[in-house]
């Protein structure tokens, strides 16, 4: 009886699976962190939606035309004019405590005579100077 000698792979054949996946890795890297910044950039653009409409909400509620600073910049969200038990009563259970994404700068908002003004550039990809949201094409 023969005996099989062939046990294992080789040394050559390890190191060329090896730079397959180093060549797919330096491929598909890129790609993937370009998608998990949209995902951060998009989770962002909700929140402050969802914060935008809960204050127009608030203070069509309140039936005074009320002035509201919301600042965001990627250490701390802050609101001025209304407080957060008051957006939690209107449906915003929770209040994200900072930007996720790399792209934005320092933010402000303000929300008077119930129109919303972008007060700082730090968005400006995102939104129009009167702080209504960028439409992308196709969307």
């Amino acid at each position: 009886m023969k005996k099989n000698a062939n046990k294992g792979f080789s040394l050559v054949e390890l190191i060329i699976v090896i730079a397959i996946m180093a060549v797919l890795i330096g491929v598909l890297a890129p790609q993937f962190i370009k998608q998990v910044e949209k995902s951060r950039e998009s989770t962002d653009l909700q929140n402050i939606e969802e914060i935008k409409t809960t204050v127009e909400v608030w203070t069509a509620d309140q039936e005074a035309s009320k002035t509201v600073k919301i600042s965001w910049n990627k250490d701390a969200l802050t609101i001025e004019g209304v407080t957060g038990d008051d957006l939690a009563d209107y449906g915003l259970s929770t209040l994200p405590s900072k930007l996720k994404s790399k792209e934005w700068g320092a933010c402000e908002w303000e929300y008077a005579d119930y129109k919303w003004t972008l007060k700082t550039n730090g968005a400006a990809k995102y939104y129009n100077a009167d702080g209504s949201a960028v439409k992308k094409s196709g969307s």
